[in-house]
């Protein structure tokens, strides 16, 4: 399928919201575009380069209005990881001055096959990702579970203070998603998740807690505010 691309410096989980605000003209008109024929975009990680244009208008005059030197900045290449995630449109706003705000939820994962245009944005041919399952066992999800509960019966423990804490998805794939999206680690594992299999995901979300549960303390009551803070986002 073609896919136009949304380079940004975030991942993108399947079940996972986003919130954009899209201002630069060429994802103005992609974005108008998707709406138009109510078609989704693709999100992907960026390896390098920025997530805007410094010859965006809005850029220009932005950067007037800050005074910020506009001498030409060097540009580095947009170069995006190949595997990102479809994301449809659930809510948009256009105001007069033709920015969108919207809310996006992740689809499906995909991998970039080719580039068939780079201008005035990126539009690729990608291919969806199927979920591998196969070396997932009972076993593992009950241990994520467990995991989870006793997470925050240690949170209850050294606040003095009950959580009420989100249900965990039923679904195996759903759940691996759900705790990728929530647990608070830098991009570049979050990307390792995404083009992991669901077993690893949900293996090494796991052991994300255990050394969560680790650092917090072993004894007494303390303040929420002296705890150290817990994983979500």
């Amino acid at each position: 399928m073609k896919l136009p691309l949304f380079p940004l410096h975030t991942v993108l989980f399947p079940g996972a919201p986003i919130s954009l605000h899209i201002f630069e003209e060429r994802y103005r008109l992609m974005i108008g575009q998707c709406l138009a024929q109510q078609q989704p975009f693709g999100v992907v990680l960026l390896r390098s380069g920025s997530e805007v244009s410094p010859d965006d208008p809005f850029i220009r005059s932005l950067r007037r209005q800050l005074d910020v030197d506009d001498d030409d900045p060097v540009r580095e290449a947009v170069v995006p990881f190949e595997i990102g995630t479809v994301a449809r449109i659930t809510e948009s706003q256009q105001f007069d001055d033709g920015r969108y705000l919207l809310i996006a939820v992740g689809q499906r994962r995909f991998r970039v096959q080719y580039i068939i245009q780079h201008q005035p944005y990126i539009i690729a041919s990608v291919t969806q990702l199927a979920e591998d399952t196969s070396t997932l066992s009972s076993a593992e999800i009950t241990k994520v579970r467990q995991t989870y509960e006793r997470y925050w019966a240690t949170m209850t423990r050294v606040t003095g203070r009950e959580y009420e804490y989100e249900e965990l998805p039923v679904d195996a794939v759903e759940l691996s998603y759900w705790l990728a999206h929530r647990l608070h680690v830098d991009n570049q594992r979050k990307q390792r998740w995404l083009e992991s299999d669901v077993a690893t995901r949900l293996r090494e979300a796991t052991g994300m807690l255990n050394v969560e549960i680790a650092m917090l303390p072993r004894t007494g009551y303390q303040r929420a505010s002296d705890v150290w803070p817990w994983s979500w986002n």
